[in-house]
């Protein structure tokens, strides 16, 4: 009976253990990734240009003003994204012209 114990108590021990390691990190609530190609996460549309030389002149303009942008193509046109902080500035900047 004194040999069983011992057994006993570790079995019980790593159930435990099993038990708050599944709560602690079983629940995944993570959002599912979208590759669709339509999420950018936290980068907002400013502009949707024609042309990829449009979009680089777009660009070259919010990066001389010191703003943080990126262009992506979809359906045959260029999106101007930029960070959620810096879109007000961005649209402000292309309605201003050159």
């Amino acid at each position: 009976m004194t040999t069983l114990t011992p057994v006993l108590l570790l079995a019980v021990a790593l159930g435990l253990l099993a038990l708050v390691l599944r709560w602690a990190f079983g629940d995944d609530r993570r959002a599912v990734p979208d590759h669709t190609g339509t999420d950018f996460g936290l980068l907002r549309e400013v502009a949707l240009v024609p042309t990829e030389e449009a979009a680089q002149v777009l660009l070259s303009r919010l990066h001389a003003a010191g703003l943080r942008a990126t262009a992506v193509r979809r359906d045959g046109a260029h999106l101007l994204l930029v960070f959620p902080a810096d879109v007000a500035d961005a649209k402000l900047l292309l309605r201003k012209g050159p």
